[in-house]
């Protein structure tokens, strides 16, 4: 492999490809996509999967060392409100689990495939919030159900 994607990015393709297998396995028509951009391309229910920011704080006192945390943002954008609910208790249950980190790459020759090398696992440190989003007044048929779910993970 060459082109190798840096920790975050890796934390972030990782929790996508995790979660995007899980869904696939139990659900059927549900698009998982990286961008919020493509939310609105495809048809719903749609499950947006993103990096939101990262905390790098020093492993220890005087050590060069950095102890890296990410926090990750995951939209549900439903046809109903019952889909939404199912469909966040659903992502919950699978994210309590640690789930596989893969170091990846583009594959050779092929700049939108990627190659992925497993190299730890990803842990859930905390669900930051897991909530219900109202866009008010008359939201759109994407933002009609909506849900919102934060967590904070590490690379182990």
């Amino acid at each position: 492999m060459a082109n190798y994607f840096q920790q975050a990015r890796n934390v972030e393709l990782s929790t996508i490809y995790y979660l995007e297998q899980q869904i696939n396995a139990s659900w059927s028509n549900v698009n998982v996509v990286k961008s919020f951009t493509q939310v609105y391309d495809k048809p719903l229910p749609v499950v947006c999967i993103q990096l939101d920011s990262a905390a790098r704080d020093r492993l220890e006192i005087g050590s060069n060392t950095l102890d890296n945390t990410y926090t990750i943002t995951i939209d549900i954008f439903a046809r109903s409100d019952g889909q939404r609910i199912d469909l966040a208790d659903f992502i919950i249950d699978k994210l309590k689990d640690n789930w596989v980190y893969y170091i990846h790459s583009h594959k050779s020759g092929s700049p939108t495939e990627l190659e992925r090398t497993a190299d730890g696992k990803v842990q859930l440190l905390s669900i930051i919030e897991d909530r219900k989003l109202e866009i008010l007044p008359n939201p759109e048929e994407k933002d009609r159900f909506r849900h919102l779910i934060t967590i904070s993970v590490k690379k182990s």
